[in-house]
């Protein structure tokens, strides 16, 4: 029993450590895989599937619906932008978003995170639904 438990403690603290040791090399987000050669069509259906499912009701509403309504709107230096900021964790892109938290720098500069906290502003608390695909 006592092993698992220890085990349980290892594994959740792990990707805390990495996690601050990004944001405190400077960086925003989780570090991603880097990914080349991808064209604009398949770039903006990976991030419409990412923005849908990422695993936290509040945060798949928000972005989902943001999907939905901007997505095809986005030059190619946002959807990078969009990219960078999907790597972030979910409760920090929803509390940035909705100005319950403050966002880093980085991430206040980016103009397409400036349309997700504007798209969030005027959802406001009524209930939503996931947007067709």
């Amino acid at each position: 029993m006592f092993a698992l438990r220890s085990t349980r403690v290892l594994l959740t603290r792990q990707p805390v450590r990495a996690w601050r040791r990004h944001v405190s090399g400077g960086g925003v987000g989780l570090e991603r895989k880097q990914r080349s050669g991808e064209d604009m069509v398949t770039l903006r259906r990976r991030l419409q599937y990412q923005m849908r499912k990422r695993g936290i009701l509040e945060t798949d509403l928000l972005l989902s619906t943001f999907a939905s309504e901007h997505l095809a709107l986005l030059t190619p230096t946002e959807l990078a932008d969009l990219d960078s900021l999907l790597s972030n964790i979910d409760w920090d892109i929803f509390y940035w978003a909705t100005g319950k938290a403050q966002a880093p720098e980085a991430v206040q500069q980016m103009p397409v995170f400036q349309r997700l906290k504007d798209h969030a502003a005027k959802r406001g608390s009524a209930i939503e639904r996931m947007p067709d695909l």
